[in-house]
This record gives C-alpha cells, sequence and structure tokens, in this order.
C-alpha cells in the first residue's frame, strides 16, 4: 500500500466540533464535483435559471404570436432553445418549429447575441457576453384550430403550447412565469380561459416547470360563454367558443342559450359518473373548453393534466351536442388514466422525438370503452345505444383488412406513422394498420366481461382501473414530472391477474401481442350475448374496393386482399368507368351490380395510368357488413345477473 496522503477532510489535531464543520464544506462540494463527472445534465440542472415568458398579440390577422423568454442566472457559455418536434396526446411529429419565424436574442441591456441553429428545432445562443442575463424573441405562425397546434385571429386566440413554447435545455423542470398580453381592445373585453387559473382576468400565471406550461392550453377570446358547477368537492368551469352563437341576438340568442344548459347538464351527469368510480383526482378547478366551429373540417380533442380542450365541427346544435358529448366523456376519463396514470415513456417527455410505447390500446382504447361505460351509466345512453355502439365498434374492426396483421401492441407502438400523421409518401395503411382505439375498446369490453366472469361478478375491470391507479400514481414521485411512476405493458397483465386472481396471460398472449380473432362468442355468452354479422337485406354482389366519385367514374381508393377486385388485378388509383358499358359516372357501383347474382363475370372498363383496358371481375356475395349485439334469449340465471350488473345504471 502506499503512503496514506492528507485529504481535506484529515481533521487531525482538530477538535471533533472543528473536524465536522469542516467535514460539513466539503462534503456537498465533493458530491457535487462527482455528480458533474458523472451526470454532467443533472449537475446543470441543479442551479435554476429564472424564466419569464411574455406572449403579445400586436396585429391579430396577421396570425402571428409573439414571443419573450428571459432567462436570468445564465452561468454556462451558450445556451440553447428548443421548440418540441410534437404535443404529448397526439402521437405524431409535426415539426412545430416550421412556422418559427425573426428570431433574436439580446443580453439583458439590449445588446445582440450571436446565435446558431444547428438542427430544425433548437437555437443555440452564445452566452458567454451575457451578463448571465438572455432573452430571446420570435414569432409564431399559427391559423390552426386543433388540439395540437394553434390559432391566432381577430376573434380569437387559442394556444396550445408545444407549437408556441420554446424551453431551455436542460431546464424543463425549472420553475417559471408567463404573462400573456390581450389583444387590442375591443367591446366586449377579451377573457383569459385556461387551467392556470379560476379567473377570466388574471395575465400572469405560475407553472412548476415547462411541462406544466404546455400541458395548460390557453383560449382568450370576447364573446366566450362561461359556466359553472361542483362535484365531489371539485369545481368544473365549461367554456364555449361558438362562432355562430357571437352574432344571434334575441330568439336565436335564447335557443342557444338553452342549448348550451342541457349540454351542461348532460356534461354534469357524465362528470358525477366518472368522479364516482375513480379517486378525486388531485386539482381544486378542472377546465373544459369546447369550440363549435362550422367552417372547419374535423373535430379535434385533445387531454390535458387538469382541463381539455374539444373542438367541433358544427354550430352548436342538437347532433353537435352530442358529439361534444361523447368527446368530453373521453377526454376526462384521461384525468386518470393517460395524465396520471401513464406508461412509463409518456412524463417526463423527449419533445425532439417519437416517444414509444406498446400501450396506446389500453391508455386511449381502453378510455374509449370508458366513455362508453359513462355515456350509459350517466343516463345519456340506453343499454341499446351503448350495444349498438360496441357492435359498430366491432365492425370497425373486422372491416379492416390489417386487423389479422397487427396487434394491439403493434398499433400502439407504430402510432407515430399514422396519429394524424402527415404523409407524403404513399402507403398500404389501408391494408395493414388497425386502429388502437378501435382494437382497445374491445378489449376493454372483453376483459371487464371476463374479469366479471372470472370472479363470479365479484371484480371487473372498475377494480382493475383503481388497483393500477393506486399502485402506480399514488406512489412516491419518480422523477420531476409529477406524483408516481410509468407502467409497463407487463404490469397491465399483472393488475389482471392481482385483481381477477386468475391467469390472463393465454388472453394477452393471444389478443393483445398476438393477432388472434377476438373471442365475441364465447365472452358476450358470459353475460348472455351474442354477436351476429349479416348483410344488408338486398344488398348486391360485392367486389371488395372503397371508391371516390369523379366526374368519368369512381376512383378506387383502397382494395380488400382476397376479394374478387384482387383476384381480377384490380388495383388502387384505378379508375372504374363503367360496368358491362353502364357507365358509373351517375350510377352507384352498388347499383350497376344489383342485376347480378354473386359469382357472374362481369366486364369492367377501368382507366389506369390514362390508358383504357377492359377486366373481367367474378363478383363476390354480398358483403356481410351488419354487426349487432343482442340477447340470445337463452341466457342462464348467472348469464343474466352478469349483464344486468355491467349494464346497471346507477340510481
Amino acid at each position: 500500500m502506499g503512503a496514506r496522503r492528507r485529504t481535506v477532510a484529515d481533521c487531525s489535531g482538530q477538535l471533533p466540533s472543528a473536524c465536522w464543520a469542516s467535514r460539513r464544506r466539503w462534503i456537498p462540494a465533493l458530491v457535487v464535483a462527482i455528480l458533474a463527472l458523472a451526470f454532467p445534465a443533472a449537475a446543470a440542472a441543479q442551479a435554476p435559471l429564472e424564466l419569464n415568458y411574455h406572449l403579445r398579440f400586436p396585429h391579430p390577422a396577421t396570425h402571428l404570436v409573439e414571443v419573450e423568454i428571459d432567462a436570468a442566472h445564465v452561468t454556462s457559455p451558450s445556451i440553447d432553445f428548443l421548440l418540441p418536434a410534437w404535443s404529448p396526446g397526439r402521437y405524431a411529429i409535426y415539426d412545430f418549429a416550421k412556422n418559427v419565424q425573426e428570431f433574436q436574442a439580446q443580453d439583458a441591456s439590449g445588446r445582440a447575441l450571436e446565435w446558431t441553429q444547428p438542427d430544425k428545432q433548437t437555437w443555440h445562443v452564445d452566452a458567454r457576453n451575457s451578463g448571465g442575463a438572455v432573452a430571446i424573441h420570435y414569432r409564431v405562425f399559427a391559423n390552426d384550430l386543433n388540439g395540437s397546434f394553434s390559432q391566432l385571429d381577430t376573434t380569437h386566440a387559442n394556444l396550445n403550447g408545444a407549437s408556441i413554447y420554446m424551453y431551455v435545455d436542460g431546464h424543463k423542470q425549472d420553475p417559471l412565469t408567463l404573462t400573456v398580453d390581450r389583444p387590442p381592445a375591443g367591446e366586449p373585453a377579451w377573457k383569459m380561459i385556461s387551467g392556470f387559473s379560476p379567473t377570466t382576468d388574471q395575465q400572469s400565471f405560475q407553472a412548476p416547470n415547462y411541462d406544466r406550461l404546455i400541458d395548460t392550453p390557453l383560449e382568450i377570446c370576447a364573446s366566450c360563454s362561461l359556466h359553472e358547477f361542483h362535484d365531489h368537492g371539485k369545481t368544473f368551469r365549461v367554456a364555449i367558443h361558438n362562432y355562430t352563437g357571437e352574432s344571434r341576438q334575441g330568439e336565436q340568442a335564447a335557443v342557444q342559450a338553452a342549448l348550451e344548459a342541457k349540454f351542461v347538464d348532460a356534461l354534469k351527469a357524465v362528470v358525477r359518473s366518472e368522479m364516482e368510480l375513480m379517486p378525486a383526482p388531485d386539482f381544486d378547478t378542472y377546465t373544459f373548453i369546447f369550440h363549435f366551429a362550422p367552417d372547419i373540417v374535423a373535430g379535434d380533442g385533445m387531454e390535458h393534466l387538469n382541463s381539455t380542450q374539444i373542438i367541433v365541427a358544427g354550430s352548436l346544435a342538437e347532433s353537435t351536442i352530442r358529439e361534444a358529448l361523447e368527446t368530453a366523456a373521453h377526454e376526462f376519463f384521461h384525468v386518470w388514466n393517460v395524465k396520471r396514470l401513464r406508461p412509463a415513456s409518456l412524463g417526463p417527455f423527449d419533445y425532439t422525438r417519437e416517444n414509444y410505447t406498446s400501450s396506446l390500446w389500453f391508455a386511449e382504447g381502453v378510455t374509449t370503452y370508458y366513455a362508453y361505460i359513462h355515456l350509459l351509466r350517466s343516463g345519456f345512453w340506453s343499454r341499446q345505444e351503448f350495444l349498438k355502439r360496441l357492435a359498430d365498434e366491432v365492425r370497425a374492426l373486422e372491416m379492416a383488412p390489417g386487423h389479422s396483421l397487427m396487434s394491439a401492441e403493434s398499433s400502439s407502438f407504430h402510432a407515430w406513422f399514422y396519429d394524424r400523421s402527415p404523409q407524403m409518401q404513399e402507403t398500404n395503411f389501408a391494408n395493414t394498420t388497425i386502429s388502437y382505439y378501435t382494437k382497445g375498446a374491445l378489449l376493454g369490453m372483453l376483459l371487464d366481461l371476463e374479469i366479471r366472469g372470472r370472479t363470479h361478478g365479484q371484480k371487473s375491470l372498475d377494480d382493475v382501473m383503481r388497483y393500477l391507479y393506486h399502485y402506480f400514481y399514488e406512489s412516491p414521485a419518480a422523477t420531476y414530472y409529477g406524483p408516481g411512476r410509468g407502467y409497463e405493458e407487463n404490469d397491465l397483465l399483472a393488475a389482471m391477474n392481482a385483481v381477477s386472481g386468475a391467469d390472463f396471460a393465454a388472453f394477452f398472449e393471444k389478443y393483445v401481442r398476438g393477432t388472434e380473432p377476438l373471442p365475441y362468442a364465447q365472452t358476450l355468452a358470459l353475460a348472455g350475448l351474442e354477436l351476429k354479422v349479416g348483410a344488408a337485406p338486398g344488398a348486391s354482389p360485392s367486389i371488395g374496393v372503397t371508391t371516390q366519385l369523379e366526374d368519368r367514374g369512381l376512383r378506387i381508393t383502397s382494395v380488400r386482399p382476397g376479394s374478387a377486385a384482387e383476384r381480377a388485378g384490380l388495383s388502387r388509383d384505378d379508375l372504374l368507368l363503367s360496368v358491362d358499358e353502364l357507365s358509373l359516372a351517375t350510377t352507384a357501383l352498388g347499383d350497376r351490380l344489383k342485376m347480378y347474382p354473386p359469382g357472374s363475370e362481369v366486364p369492367f372498363r377501368i382507366e389506369r395510368h390514362l390508358r383504357q383496358e377492359r377486366l373481367n371481375v367474378t363478383l363476390d356475395p354480398p358483403f356481410k357488413d351488419q354487426y349487432s349485439i343482442a340477447e340470445t334469449g337463452t341466457a342462464t340465471t348467472d348469464e343474466n345477473q352478469l349483464r344486468d350488473s355491467w349494464l346497471a345504471v346507477p340510481k
């Protein structure tokens, strides 16, 4: 052994108290030094920045949001600002940075700092001469009313954080302040509505970290109506931004007010039903933000920690109220399933790239199932409506050619390819993919009935949800992101087994990880129910294509594998011109085929790459696309009891 070296902590000749004082000064310094060597990013994050965000809207008609971010106590020679490539809840890379313009960086005195952009979403600022303070300014173009994007115009500002706010690399966990200027003054005054504050006049907000900042959408509008109710000791606010309602007066305004009141009453019942099932969430106030927009193509919904944003394509009416409520039932159940009980990879997030999970079938699909359950339990749906919606989900899955190719886990993992992701390259998704929403909802139904059956009605999927929530969310925090920790896919199976006392390993292997046909018959039979499948009365023979009408005929958009069309050599993008010289430009394909019995060989004239040719197609029998779930009429007492328990509406 070498000679003993005297260190800072060698207290020879010192009194014990002096020695300990010396060590107290030395030990933290040594720990910091070791952490800095082993975990440089973590060590840097120990010194938080003082972060202040400021939003301005000087010219709403330009759709440009002005953003300023001030960072104080900067000690590093450089600082990186990043804008996310995606937004949690929407599993698609959108590259929000494409809408950033006019980036500038300055020190505290307003002198310009040098900066570069090393990649598509990072702005690298030289902070050596900043004096410890860096301020950046940029504008964001925002003109999309959507759960992931943002919109600013002369009627309102709707901001979804990931598309607007940059973050400082290594400092997502730092607390921050957000100050929002109202758009130019008008009558009436613009209201500030968000999950940050229960009032509409507050303009400065505190966020514990960047993740919470972008998890809190902001709606600023002049004509939004605001409703409030209470349930289980919590306050619920309902903001309704209705474009067509803004200009209505007198009797029309009264009709709109009555519709809103009816909608809020129905929403109360759904919220009450879900709150009664699950533990009380850790918020005091929850905010629903609804948009009824007649000039958009598709609606949307997005969950957040203590709020949700729901966009409906259409004016406020009986039909759109129904759609809004069904979406709200789904998004509100995300309070527990996804926002708190979550897959391990979904929080904290890496905003620069895809965050993969195989559990979206549970996070999203089972949430869909519970939306249906609570639409039933709240009294908004009848039993018949509930069973019809489940039958519709069966139809959607079974008619998707990809159901024999893609598992629920695979659909979850590959969501980044097709979850509203822009597609420039032609794909075969129509024949190879399924929706994790659809299959997940059906797996939720089957698991619920299986658990009820195996426990003789003593347990259900409700117990599994509460078990998972307690085990993972109501446990010590694993990261700065918030309470609890995320689950892995195998944890879901373990929870099913623990609650039911049965082994669901084979079920998961066949139907969650595998692509075996779902066991509708045997599982529905547990509740005295059966799935009925058939062709519509008077249906015509089928060739197995989906089409889009054009001026001269029908353009094939997909060909079902194994169908008459595939056997005959028909292809996607072919233009079907005629059947046996009878035009398809003015008459539907089904109507043309009704005159032929199945098995007939029928000549089609098609156009492919601007050249016309004839193909003979041997017709298949009518496609079986009618699905329903009904009572068997021969159920036992136990089966009737299980069904009644499953479909019970609490009094």
